[in-house]
């Protein structure tokens, strides 16, 4: 232990469990409990709400009439790739292995139980290793989990490649293979 600096919500600091960190107020005058959400456009503006597909405007649609997203959905990332030495003498249409990391979460303590991940366009998965955090148990697991992978991904004309993962969580929420529909 360490004191908390002031930054970081020093003298006292409250954790939600489920509940995003832009949700954590670092310096609070008083603690008021209610029944109803917040006022503020936070969480009765814009911010926190989820938009029909078919709006492209959001002064189309009542604001207030629509609920606010109260718990989180499903995410995951990609934050580290790279090639094997052998994938400098690819050329276009070569599949080259990719060492491949990354963090996923879901919402609601509901725990990640498989990452896939696709170097072809989504016409094969492969499923990673969850490391860190895999081990939280189901209904409070309330951190990221990281995960690792090596996927073969298809060399492009102009020489790249792409590589994209999906997130499943306890409940069998799978984030969509693509964003064609959006």
């Amino acid at each position: 232990g360490e004191i908390m600096p002031r930054d970081h919500g020093y003298p006292l600091r409250v954790i939600v469990p489920g509940y995003g960190g832009i949700r954590n107020v670092k310096w609070i005058n008083k603690i008021e409990l209610s029944t109803e959400e917040a006022e503020g456009p936070w969480q009765r503006g814009l911010n926190y709400k989820i938009l029909p597909p078919g709006v492209t405007d959001a002064s189309q649609v009542r604001i207030e009439d629509m609920p606010s997203m109260s718990e989180a959905s499903l995410y995951s990332g990609i934050t580290e790739m790279e090639a094997g030495s052998f994938a400098k003498n690819a050329q276009p249409g070569d599949r080259v292995t990719m060492k491949v990391r990354g963090w996923a979460w879901a919402g609601g303590g509901r725990k990640i139980v498989r990452v896939d991940l696709t170097g072809d366009d989504a016409k094969s998965w492969t499923s990673a290793q969850l490391k860190e955090g895999s081990e939280q148990r189901p209904g409070r697991s309330w951190a990221w989990i990281f995960w690792e992978a090596e996927v073969l991904a298809l060399v492009k004309e102009d020489m790249s490649v792409e590589v994209a993962c999906k997130a499943i969580d306890s409940a069998f929420n799978v984030q969509p293979e693509s964003c064609d529909h959006v």
